[in-house]
């Protein structure tokens, strides 16, 4: 019975890896990749199907999914290569896998709402949010005294290898760009490496370096992540590699220790005000010949290693021989105890454990696990189905990257049901996902509509196991949303009524789900919940698991609907919510917002119509809301709002959502669709923002 049941599992591997993916298989596509990663010259892997962009020196292969650029801009935020596997996310620079810092002379250094912090390189942790009384920036700054805020925190940025020749000559973010030729970036999309070429000539006799970089967080063992690093000198010469954890990305942190585990660097940080939640990234080295890991030793003070106490360096000598190439690969476990009891064990477990599987066979795991939860018949492509070529283009070429791109940055910030497995079931995708992801603190690296509106729709339809992250972030807070109802005293809805089921999510959110300062629950924008409720409807939809969703989903969209139940005031004939803004932030503090009502009135029959399925009684007065919520029209154009005249400012046309993502056909045709629509055109601009997106999905 058991070499039966051995041989079913053998031929099922078996199919799994001669299963068409797009006129190729599996197998082939692994091999593929595997063999342009092989540490041979990167540049010899395109193939002949490759298009040029917009943008000076950067390409697409449209076959191996390869964009590339020849362009080094250095101490910009926006040329920075971004690394995640939905575990672990990192932010590295333009040269290389380095920690970096924005420099004045290419614009602001400092981010946005509600941070306002100093741009630069960040490494984290999913769910690794931290507590504090207050943020530089907030909605409604008073309701700071009612509790906390949170931001994600950083953990030691993890990823950098630093050619060490001595004194001021070292291979970092800051190399002088005029000592670096042949510069070439790739992100490979179908195997998830991002790599660097090119030739380093420093000041000096020491001669020239041909430096290749490699990077990857691991698809399938998401503790783990490998930095591959390969040089030939042009001249026998001394010089160290150095093993860097760069503290200085550990924002919103404070330090628990650091230090030397036998052959492995170590540094743990937990989030500022979380006492109970500390992170551990480790780091190991595997070296070829002439790498003396025998004499590794901790250095102290140098330039590359900025001071914070979670940094820490190791370095290694080498000795170079002339033309000949040494390769040094960095092996990284990370772990956090929001996932693990022991993050300490798991995180120096996973960096032993790929330092022993190696580069070949993690990087073999890694492709393969792409490989699956990304087939390419998942992506959309605009190349000729006969030829396989794009057209000559501009846009359609555009079209084609953001067509796996877009896809490729949703999924590496997500956990695929293999990766759940090999963790054991830890909660590794159930953290949702923030607007820059998981290698940016952008907009403090909170949960916003963005992904529950935004990213799950089109992520759910084509990859829906993946797309549970966002439905597990606001199952895993829907209690604290039920408490939230109690919290009615910060606003003006302090003398409603509320169902003890009622369910109220804050506009922001992190670690606790809470009403905050910059995430208010009340007199703000409710159309969040209703936003909540579409995406789980679309989860039900496309996994058509009805008993989970009587179960588990839609316990939380009649929550949503108790609460709309509830904010509802009879208004003459009609019903109205006053005291709101809408999803176009420009209208704040309005009466009756020309996209909630719709949602509202959705949210309410749809709920009904789900009791009536589960054999729950129906709430009768929600029919006869939702069939008389203020919906106001003026020439024929729906009003954003009840005071809204011909000189408000739009800055985002949300009227026009009442076709996508809402159905709204009360007293709404087709014709009074593209009325808004071209009114939204009318507008200019800061209306047109929104349009754009919607036009992403539409056309």
């Amino acid at each position: 019975m058991r070499s039966t049941v051995t041989s079913a599992a053998a031929l099922l591997s078996l199919l799994q890896l001669v299963s068409p993916v797009h006129g190729t298989t599996l197998l082939d596509r692994v091999t593929e990749c595997l063999n342009r990663h092989d540490g041979s010259d990167a540049d010899s892997h395109f193939s002949k199907n490759v298009y040029k962009t917009d943008f000076a020196g950067v390409t697409w292969d449209e076959d191996n999914w390869l964009l590339s650029t020849t362009q080094l801009k250095q101490g910009a935020f926006e040329s920075r290569g971004s690394v995640a596997n939905g575990y672990l996310g990192i932010n590295v620079a333009s040269a290389g896998p380095f920690f970096e810092v924005d420099t004045e002379a290419d614009g602001d250094v400092i981010s946005g709402w509600p941070l306002f912090s100093r741009r630069q390189s960040f490494a984290t942790i999913a769910g690794f949010w931290d507590a504090q009384p207050q943020m530089n920036g907030t909605n409604f700054p008073w309701l700071s005294q009612y509790g906390s805020d949170t931001a994600i925190s950083g953990i030691p940025h993890w990823s950098g290898l630093i050619l060490d020749l001595g004194g001021d000559a070292y291979l970092d973010a800051t190399v002088s760009n005029k000592t670096i030729s042949g510069f070439r970036s790739t992100y490979d999309y179908k195997a998830g490496v991002l790599s660097w070429s090119y030739k380093w000539t420093p000041k000096g006799n020491k001669g020239s370096f041909d430096i290749s970089y490699r990077l990857f967080a691991n698809k399938l063992y998401v503790n783990q992540a490998v930095v591959d690093m390969q040089v030939t000198a042009s001249k026998n010469v001394q010089a160290s590699i150095v093993n860097v954890l760069d503290g200085f990305a550990a924002v919103r942190t404070d330090f628990v220790e650091s230090g030397e585990d036998g052959g492995a660097i170590f540094a743990a940080v937990r989030p500022t005000g979380v006492a109970n939640v500390t992170a551990y990234v480790y780091a190991d080295l595997a070296g070829s010949g002439g790498v003396d890991l025998s004499s590794r030793n901790i250095v102290h003070n140098k330039p590359y290693v900025h001071a914070n106490a979670s940094s820490i360096a190791q370095a290694v000598p080498v000795k170079f021989s002339a033309g000949r190439t040494v390769r040094v690969t960095k092996f990284v476990g990370a772990a956090s105890s929001d996932a693990f009891k022991d993050p300490k064990q798991v995180a120096k477990k996973a960096a032993a454990a790929g330092l022993s599987n190696g580069y070949a066979k993690s990087l073999k795991a890694h492709v393969k696990e792409w490989a699956t939860v990304m087939p390419e018949n998942s992506v959309d492509s605009f190349a000729d189905p006969k030829t396989g070529k794009l057209p000559t283009d501009s846009y359609i070429v555009d079209s084609a990257i953001i067509a796996v791109v877009n896809t490729y940055y949703l999924l590496q910030n997500t956990v695929g049901k293999n990766g759940v497995k090999a963790v054991d079931g830890a909660p590794v995708n159930v953290d949702s996902i923030s607007v820059g992801g998981l290698t940016s603190d952008s907009y403090a690296g909170q949960i916003f509509w963005d992904a529950d509106l935004w990213m799950q729709p089109g992520l759910v339809a084509a990859h829906p196991e993946a797309a549970e992250r966002i439905t597990n972030y606001r199952l895993r807070h829907y209690a604290q949303a039920k408490e939230n109802v109690k919290t009615a005293y910060m606003g003006s809805q302090n003398e409603t009524f509320f169902s003890a089921s009622a369910a109220v999510f804050p506009w922001t959110s992190g670690r606790y789900g809470n009403c905050t300062a910059t995430g208010p629950c009340w007199d703000y924008e409710y159309h969040l919940n209703g936003d909540i409720g579409i995406s789980l409807v679309n989860q039900w939809v496309v996994n058509g698991d009805t008993k989970d969703f009587e179960k588990n989903l839609f316990p939380v969209y009649d929550s949503v609907a108790q609460l709309y139940g509830n904010l509802l005031k009879p208004n003459k004939t009609s019903w109205t919510l006053t005291n709101m803004t809408d999803p176009d932030e420009y209208a704040n503090h309005v009466d009756a917002g020309g996209y909630t009502m719709p949602l509202i009135a959705e949210t309410l029959q749809k709920a009904n119509s789900f009791r009536k399925q589960f054999g729950i009684e129906q709430n009768k007065t929600w029919n006869e809301m939702a069939s008389n919520v203020l919906v106001l029209r003026e020439n024929g154009v729906t009003l954003e709002f009840t005071a809204m005249n011909g000189t408000a400012v739009v800055k985002q046309a949300d009227v026009i959502m009442l076709t996508y993502p809402l159905s709204y056909g009360s007293n709404y045709s087709a014709q009074d669709a593209l009325n808004d629509l071209d009114y939204g055109m009318f507008l200019g601009v800061g209306a047109e923002m929104n349009m754009n997106e919607l036009g992403r999905v539409f056309w």
